[in-house]
């Protein structure tokens, strides 16, 4: 396999020798803005350009650009005048939608999305980033009814098979999602998605190790993809590999602030390393952003217990039991304060246990709503 900058310098070659050549310098554009080289890519979207004028299809990889380079607002005015000027060409509006939804604007991208009569009406290539659009708007019912309505799409649509195969695993439909995943690693073998639904059923399986090889392949390729270094903490957690846990951990909570289940998971890890003080302010974190939430308040709870704060955690065990009488976190809680647990490899034990689902009834587990 040929280096990618090789390639480009022989593209150089070729637009010397012809410089009007428009869909060469189209390819070498592309193939540049994918390595993020933005100036490369400016220089060969000019040559194009100044071959064949005013193109709008130039002028929306232009917009492209500019939203590589974070330069949001000039990209979503350009797409959005090409779309005034050109409103019934469908691959123009559905590239603003696309731009839309990668800017997070989803309930717009949305309303863009809503002016094809549905999704069979869309060009093929932008099914991934319509399905994308329902994942983040939570119509996940739809997505998956729309992908099934058009399977034959889908299975020559990788990059929209492995979308859809995350979103069925999203609705619990884990078969839908094995079957996706297999149709989207067939053809594209490095397919984000896909490779995080395969990690996600491995973990279900609770299959670490495989997880950890096929959440690394999606981390190695996008590593500002927080829900799978998320995963992957989970993953380090089955094996209690706290170190690895936390700092899995640590970079999916920077990607992810908002997500409950990863503070949860650095709170954890750093239970795991003996790390009581880190392990509350994570789940402390965790608190801040749902104070109604029973495993929250249980898990800050045995953080105060291994402090020896009875008194505090005696509180956030209480609210927990309102909240959720069932929070896994809040038995552990009450075990520490009980005395029940006095020796470090007892303490590893049960939270093992816990995250594993051995300590319920009903089989749930910490890792579990973690995933969620």
């Amino acid at each position: 396999m040929s280096n990618p900058i090789d390639r480009l310098d022989r593209y150089d070659g070729y637009l010397q020798q012809d410089p009007d050549n428009t869909s060469l310098a189209v390819e070498a554009f592309e193939l540049a803005l994918t390595l993020g080289l933005h100036e490369r890519a400016e220089g060969y979207l000019d040559q194009a350009q100044a071959a064949a004028g005013e193109d709008p299809y130039l002028q929306y990889r232009r917009a492209s650009l500019r939203a590589a380079q974070g330069r949001w607002a000039e990209a979503l005015a350009s797409q959005a005048e090409l779309c005034r000027r050109f409103p019934q060409d469908p691959d123009l509006r559905a590239a603003f939608a696309g731009l839309l939804h990668y800017a997070g604007k989803y309930d717009e991208a949305e309303a863009v999305w809503s002016q094809f009569e549905g999704i069979g009406d869309l060009p093929d290539h932008a099914w991934a980033n319509r399905l994308r659009t329902l994942h983040f708007t939570g119509r996940l019912e739809a997505a998956l009814s729309a992908g099934e309505g058009d399977a034959g799409t889908l299975e020559r649509n990788p990059e929209a098979a492995g979308v859809l195969s995350l979103i069925a695993i999203d609705s619990g439909q884990f078969e839908a999602a094995r079957r996706w995943s297999a149709v989207a690693l067939a053809s594209l073998p490095d397919s984000p998605e896909a490779l995080t639904a395969a990690g996600a059923l491995a973990l279900a399986a609770k299959d670490a190790s495989g997880a950890m090889s096929t959440l690394t392949r999606v981390v190695q390729q996008r590593p500002r993809e927080g829900r799978a270094w998320s995963s992957l903490g989970i993953a380090h957690l089955l094996t209690q590999d706290g170190a690895a846990a936390a700092a899995d951990f640590q970079r999916a909570t920077m990607l992810m602030p908002a997500h409950i289940g990863s503070w949860h998971g650095l709170g954890w890890a750093g239970l795991l390393l003996g790390n009581v003080a880190q392990a509350r302010a994570a789940f402390e974190q965790a608190l801040a952003l749902d104070r109604n939430f029973g495993e929250s308040h249980g898990a800050v709870a045995v953080a105060y217990a291994l402090e020896n704060r009875g008194a505090d955690a005696a509180r956030h065990i209480e609210l927990a039991l309102r909240l959720d009488p069932a929070a896994l976190s809040t038995r552990f809680a009450q075990a520490v304060l009980a005395g029940a647990l006095r020796r470090p490899e007892e303490f590893q034990a049960m939270a093992d246990r816990a995250l594993r689902g051995v300590e319920a009834p009903d089989g749930r587990s910490l890792i579990d709503w973690i995933k969620q």
